[in-house]
Parts: structure tokens; C-alpha cells; sequence
């Protein structure tokens, strides 16, 4: 998209769940987005470290970025009140206990908003029965509420694509 578009982002209101370290949301913003990250309470200093020190790049571009506490599963958090064009979420499907309260905030997210964001969910495919056994069933949950596009790997940057990693675009049915 940065190719063909690369103002794509610039203006979109972006939801980034399981933050992390930021990469993939503070990416978005230094595209122009206007980017909401979460993650756990505990995560959210060095998260906001992050935010601080790309600050200036982040800005030159026209984006911006926020970190905030969000618990899956937690429908009364403000997050739930906000509108944003899209989600995203990479590398979050790693254990077991939070697949269901995943499912349950992606559903909340799109249930309480006026506008339905589009979800993009990037996934590395582990060799291990768990991890395996873990995303089908992540996967089937999700196909009860959402339609799933995997978007083949030859549209995917040639840098960054990779027969392990999946990247789905989800949204609400």
C-alpha cells in the first residue's frame, strides 16, 4: 500500500490490541494514522517510552499515537465508546486463556461503535501441537462472528512476506 498509496493511513483513526512494544502501531502512526495503543497496565511504561522517543517522527508524518490499558474481555473500558476505522493485531494468538476474551473484545469493539472498523491480524503459523491446536481454534471462533480474508502472499511486500506468518482481514458479519 505504502507503494501504490502512501498517504493510505494518513487520518485513520487505528486501535492496535496486544500492543507490546508498539512496533506495528507506532509503524502505522509514522504512516499518518491517528493510533490508540493498548496492552496490559504492566506494559504500558515502555510502551509509552517508545511513543516518546519516535515522537518527532511520528509528528513530521502527521500521525499520532497514545498508549492506554485495555483488558480483553473488559466491556466498560472507554475504548469501547471510541471510533476507529480499523484494528489491528499482530502476533497475539499465544495463549489459550485469552482467545475467548480476544473474540469477546473484537465483537464488543464492533457492537458498541457507530462505524465498523476493518480488523487486520497477522499471525506467525508455530510448528508446536499447542500453538497449532490454539489458532484452529481461535480461528473457528472467530468464523462464527467474522468474515475472514487471508490476503495471499504474493499482495504482501516482498521484505516482509513469509509462508509462516498469516495476514488476515477480518471484519464483522
Amino acid at each position: 500500500m505504502c507503494f501504490h498509496k502512501p498517504d493510505f493511513l494518513s487520518g485513520v483513526r487505528v486501535l492496535e490490541l496486544g500492543s507490546g512494544l508498539g512496533v506495528v502501531g507506532l509503524t502505522a502512526a509514522t504512516l499518518g494514522a491517528q493510533v490508540t495503543l493498548t496492552d496490559l497496565p504492566e506494559a504500558l511504561p515502555l510502551l509509552r517510552l517508545n511513543i516518546a522517543e519516535n515522537k518527532s517522527k511520528i509528528a513530521s508524518m502527521g500521525g499520532y499515537s497514545i498508549a492506554e490499558s485495555l483488558v480483553w474481555g473488559d466491556k466498560n473500558s472507554d475504548i469501547h465508546k471510541q471510533d476507529f476505522d480499523m484494528i489491528l493485531l499482530a502476533d497475539c494468538i499465544y495463549y489459550e486463556d485469552a482467545v475467548d476474551t480476544l473474540i469477546e473484545t473484537l465483537k464488543s469493539l464492533n457492537d458498541t461503535i457507530n462505524k465498523k472498523p476493518t480488523i487486520y491480524l497477522t499471525q506467525e503459523l508455530r510448528d508446536s501441537e499447542i500453538q497449532k491446536k490454539l489458532w484452529k481454534s481461535f480461528y473457528e471462533k472467530l468464523t462464527e462472528y467474522f468474515y475472514i480474508e487471508k490476503v495471499p502472499e504474493e499482495e504482501q511486500h516482498i521484505n516482509y512476506r513469509s509462508s509462516d506468518i498469516v495476514l488476515l482481514k477480518i471484519t464483522k458479519k
